[in-house]
């Protein structure tokens, strides 16, 4: 059990499960929607585009296909969301972030039904992402009071710098995972403070349906580890731990 914030910065998370060799078909979402419609009553649908830029000895071209639609459903406060297109579901939680423990279940039952209906073959990966907007009640911020990651710049440049972003792909201590991590500065949306994203994703590939739930568990583990490894004691009282 990890440290429990009142106030915790947490803006959105999700669970992203590629599947491989599913049966799908076009009447899937609506008969999942009729398996989820009690906690998720509102319908929509988002289709997203693919961009492939081929630069050779001729000019750049650019190709953009659109991607197959997902169906997504949502509560009508707007804080979950369930998304399904032809081989992925997706579980995002929104503002108010409760406990892991509670969002957990929901992914794993909407995988369930999700399997019952398209009957995939096996899991291609997961990815497991938490997006942290850390507001600073301060007009100029010391990073290293509130962070153990920042840029550092040569002593010839001195100190001072602008909006920045950091990306750093780390090992983890579970083989297997991958975990990035973006830190870098936010628009603040209020005179007198100062906004920091700290992007934390971890993906993992799995081949058993079985190994979904420990997969799961191990990837948040280490965005736990992450974003205490990152914060300082002066962080965790914004979150009023």
């Amino acid at each position: 059990m990890g440290r429990r914030y009142p106030k915790p910065p947490v803006v959105e998370a999700l669970c992203e499960i590629f599947t491989a060799g599913s049966a799908w078909d076009p009447t899937i979402p609506g008969m999942l929607y009729q398996r989820v419609h009690h906690r998720f009553p509102i319908r929509g649908q988002s289709r997203d585009v693919e961009i492939e830029v081929n630069v050779g000895a001729a000019a750049p071209a650019t190709k953009v296909t659109p991607s197959e639609p997902r169906s997504r459903f949502s509560r009508e406060d707007g804080s979950r969301m369930i998304q399904v297109g032809r081989d992925l579901v997706v579980v995002n939680q929104l503002h108010p972030y409760p406990a892991f423990e509670e969002w957990r279940p929901e992914i794993l039952e909407t995988l369930e039904i999700y399997r019952e209906l398209a009957k995939p073959s096996k899991v291609g990966r997961i990815g497991l992402r938490y997006l942290n907007r850390i507001v600073i009640p301060e007009t100029e911020v010391s990073l290293e009071r509130y962070f153990q990651l920042y840029p550092e710049l040569p002593k010839a440049l001195g100190s001072l710098h602008g909006t920045f972003m950091l990306r750093i792909e780390l090992p983890t201590e579970t083989p297997g995972h991958q975990l990035i991590v973006t830190f870098g500065s936010a628009p603040r949306e209020e005179e007198g403070t100062q906004a920091f994203v700290l992007d934390l994703y971890d993906l993992v590939p799995t081949l058993h349906f079985d190994a979904v739930p420990v997969r799961i568990e191990e990837a948040h583990a280490h965005i736990e580890r992450a974003f205490e490894a990152i914060i300082t004691d002066a962080t965790r009282a914004l979150f009023q731990e």
